[in-house]
């Protein structure tokens, strides 16, 4: 399915512009760039749904297709929280429960996007 591959390949390349804006506020550059970060960070969990509906109306992994839902609700109300979460010398940790469970999405999706029936132009 042509909106599963366009979604899955979005998908992959906000993960990569998420991790390299990551690793600039992470050593204190890229500050002014935490808005781009929200918005792409808004889109990857909007295309995460994608699929996840995707897979819904196929019918398929439907259990899979609704922890992705939850789980995209996850990476946002984090993503979106984090400023105020272990505010001080510990906050590394959310920082890197935000990246882990950012990433851990890229299977989800990958999942998902698979059981199109133009699977294997997803590969």
């Amino acid at each position: 399915m042509v909106i599963a591959r366009w979604s899955l390949m979005l998908l992959r390349l906000g993960a990569a512009l998420q991790v390299v804006l990551g690793i600039g506020f992470w050593t204190g550059h890229w500050a002014t760039a935490i808005p781009a970060h929200r918005t792409i960070g808004v889109v990857y969990v909007l295309l995460l749904w994608v699929l996840a509906v995707t897979a819904m109306i196929r019918r398929s992994h439907i259990g899979l297709a609704l922890f992705a839902i939850v789980w995209g609700l996850a990476i946002a109300a984090v993503g979106f929280t984090q400023q105020q979460i272990l505010v001080g010398s510990s906050h590394w940790i959310i920082r890197v429960v935000h990246l882990v469970i950012s990433l851990a999405a890229m299977p989800i999706a990958e999942r998902l996007a698979r059981q199109a029936p133009s699977a294997s132009a997803v590969a």
